[in-house]
């Protein structure tokens, strides 16, 4: 793929600390953004929606860890909700306009994020996640592992600086939880 003049910008998000910083371009950027566990939801007023969205999970072990997937009944209700970004290196795409999001940035996973790496286990591991990870606003639900910024206005500006970047926009996702395979075994879905 040719990147117009040659230019990559990078982030960062840190999963632990749940800080996105960096630049594109001349913009810095330094902001809390959460990741999984109905993290970054909107107060709910009524106590029948966090319960649906399973707010209480927010502060949860398995929340915390990049290897919980999302998990629904046969009637699509939420009974556990998913865990941060999986950790590795994404391409920001700027979207105008999704479905559900509105005007958010998609990330694209690169090779390095299919998979848990680590000096702990001699092989990948698996994550089981989904492909459809974002950069969107608060809302209802909070996040199964989408990046979701603490204040509007920040994450305006930033996709602003994405979609205006002439080349390339990277987020590495870096210190994030996640459970080894013997540990996964005993998992209860």
């Amino acid at each position: 793929m040719a990147i117009a003049n040659g230019r990559i910008a990078t982030l960062t998000y840190d999963a632990a600390s749940e800080i996105l910083s960096g630049s594109i371009g001349h913009t810095m950027f330094r902001m809390t953004a959460y990741s999984g566990g109905s993290r970054g939801h909107r107060a709910a007023v009524n106590p029948a929606l966090a319960d649906k969205y399973l707010h209480k999970q927010a502060d949860t072990l398995a929340s915390r860890l990049a290897t919980t997937s999302e998990l629904k009944d046969a009637q699509g209700r939420y009974k556990r909700r998913g865990g941060p970004l999986p950790p590795g290196h994404y391409t920001c795409h700027y979207l105008a306009h999704h479905h559900t999001f509105g005007q958010c940035i998609r990330l694209l996973r690169s090779a390095d994020a299919t998979a848990i790496h680590t000096p702990f286990y001699p092989h990948a591991i698996p994550h089981g996640r989904g492909d459809d990870f974002f950069i969107h606003g608060s809302g209802p639900k909070g996040s199964d592992g989408c990046i979701v910024p603490a204040i509007p206005a920040e994450r305006f500006r930033l996709n602003r600086a994405i979609k205006q970047f002439p080349g390339k926009v990277m987020i590495e996702v870096k210190n994030v939880s996640y459970q080894l395979p013997p540990e996964l075994e005993h998992q209860i879905a």
